[in-house]
């Protein structure tokens, strides 16, 4: 857990420094100063409280990082565009935070420290952009990177969404017509096909059975549904459980190709957003491996990390591992061998976002049309199961 501790220090110059430092312990942020050559005077603990972390939209967030970019770029100091970035916001609790931001910078915290007290709302991988900003001294040209890969971020799961409301429409309808006709339609018939005393066929027989019995095997599918679930999540509170689900998610047809590419999509457009800003290739692969939603991959990155940290290479570590797709470890490859890893990584990452675009695009449209076909042909079947029995009827002979 982060702590605040507000410091008054003294440089080489006699000249006198004070602010506001977050760290895990005292002695740590002290170490933090001593290491930035500052003789420490005085230092206490911060009373304050820890904001509370609200859940916000990511398309906030990215409006936030553009609005600010803009504001640096234009030669505003960060605290003056803070207080323009809310109310900008106007009375939304992105300003609220950007009005503490802009609090903490005006009593000597940095931006980046100022926002490790918000981790839940900006995640690890912003707040680390942002300090690697700070020193280099390219902070509003990083917070346009953000903005944009946030963008493009957001413009893929709009796409998605979008793509699946007509099957979730077509599923949904024809789900309600189909659940009419065997709870109102062929009951209705059932008793005329009773008084009949005629046989009946075997279609029929089975249609009729099944719509009797829906309210127990409703009841059967919910317990079902509530076992599975149960059993689910306690299996994924185990190491080797988690795991074994993230590697069968992987393996699916169509699906697992897909979710591997979006997964390396994002890790190479981050850890090349990374590079560019100045993060160290070990530190980038550390602070990822946090980030990562796969076990899988998640492993993989922490292979990597040792491998960098023992001198080695990323293109060696993905050599051995069936996993990653072949053209990944190519273009790694290259990028390693040229220098010029984070272009690399930021042409896989545009590559695999477009293939991977296009193909959802491409089973989405296939999705609708089958979905079609098959509750089409079920509803099909049900009017067939109940006019068999009228043709076959004595007074059609």
């Amino acid at each position: 857990m982060k702590h605040s501790y507000f410091f008054k220090a003294a440089d080489l110059s006699g000249a006198i420094h004070s602010g506001q430092r977050t760290g895990g312990n005292k002695e740590e942020v002290i170490q933090e100063l001593r290491d930035e050559g500052l003789f420490l005077l005085t230092i206490t603990e911060s009373k304050n409280k820890k904001p509370v972390n609200k859940k916000v939209k990511k398309t906030e967030i990215m409006v936030f990082t553009r609005q600010l970019a803009g504001l640096l770029s234009s030669g505003l100091q960060i605290n003056q565009a803070m207080g323009l970035v809310a109310e900008l916001l106007s009375k939304t609790y992105l300003a609220q935070v950007a009005l503490d931001l802009k609090k903490m910078v005006q009593e000597g915290t940095s931006f980046s420290q100022a926002l490790e007290h918000y981790e839940g709302l900006f995640g690890k991988i912003y707040i680390n952009l942002v300090k690697a900003g700070e020193k280099s001294g390219l902070l509003s040209q990083i917070l346009q990177q953000l903005a944009s890969t946030l963008e493009e971020e957001i413009e893929l799961q709009r796409e998605l969404i979008n793509s699946l409301i007509y099957p979730a429409l077509v599923t949904l309808v024809s789900g309600i017509a189909t659940f009419v006709m065997l709870r109102v339609v062929v009951p209705s018939f059932a008793d005329l096909f009773i008084r009949s005393g005629q046989e009946l066929p075997t279609l029929t027989r089975l249609i009729l059975g099944f719509s009797k019995n829906i309210p127990y095997l409703g009841l059967f599918l919910i317990l079902a549904i509530i076992g599975f679930t149960f059993w689910f999540v306690l299996g994924l509170q185990s190491k080797a459980g988690r795991m074994a689900w993230d590697r069968f998610q992987l393996s699916l047809p169509l699906i697992g190709p897909l979710r591997l590419r979006l997964n390396m999509a994002s890790f190479a457009r981050m850890l090349s957003l990374m590079l560019q800003s100045g993060v160290q290739l070990l530190e980038g692969i550390s602070i990822l491996k946090g980030t990562m939603t796969n076990m899988v991959l998640t492993d993989l990155l922490d292979q990597a990390e040792m491998e960098v940290r023992k001198g080695g290479s990323l293109t060696h570590c993905f050599a051995q591992h069936q996993d990653v797709p072949v053209l990944v470890k190519q273009m790694v490859g290259i990028g390693e061998e040229t220098g010029n890893l984070d272009e690399m990584l930021a042409h896989l990452a545009h590559f695999y976002e477009m293939e991977t675009r296009s193909e959802i695009k491409n089973l989405l449209s296939l999705l609708g049309p089958i979905l079609i076909l098959f509750l089409t042909g079920l509803v099909f079947l049900i009017a067939v199961a109940v006019l068999l029995p009228i043709i076959n009827a004595p007074f059609f002979d």
